[in-house]
């Protein structure tokens, strides 16, 4: 099993998630202008039905797809949500290096207030990369860390 091809080949297929969601959202990032339902966590954060079905139901319906062809394996697992979870960081920034109506200077919370930031040294980050970063980590810990 080639560890580096599944990551890329699930980066790949994020950036390329990134390019037509760019070209489809404009400058609807986020909630903006999304047809049905939204559930509003909080201020700063809202799921729409949109992204739901796209990373809650289509990415891991997809990613899984080799656990169901050639059976459960923990280690495999691991690597898949580790690529899943990184991937989702890539393609959320790469939205904002190929939108052609967004300028990637509005990578900021004043633009992208539809989920929470935090500071970290003199940047702010969205807190949702840490929060994936995280679980790409721990899913190396405790799936495929040799």
């Amino acid at each position: 099993m080639n560890i580096y091809l599944i990551f890329a080949w699930i980066w790949g297929a994020m950036i390329a998630t990134a390019f037509w969601e760019a070209y489809v959202e404009g400058r609807n990032a986020g909630n903006r202008g999304k047809f049905g339902w939204k559930i509003q966590f909080s201020k700063s954060i809202t799921l729409t039905a949109y992204h739901f079905y796209l990373f809650f139901v289509m990415w891991p319906l997809l990613i899984t797809l080799p656990l169901v062809v050639h059976g459960w394996d923990s280690r495999l697992f691991g690597i898949l949500m580790s690529a899943y979870f990184t991937g989702l960081v890539i393609e959320d920034f790469t939205w904002f290096i190929v939108n052609p109506v967004v300028k990637f200077s509005e990578w900021n919370p004043g633009f992208v207030n539809y989920y929470p930031w935090v500071r970290i040294g003199k940047g702010y980050f969205p807190l949702i990369y840490l929060t994936h970063l995280a679980a790409a980590v721990l899913s190396w810990m405790f799936f495929w860390a040799d």
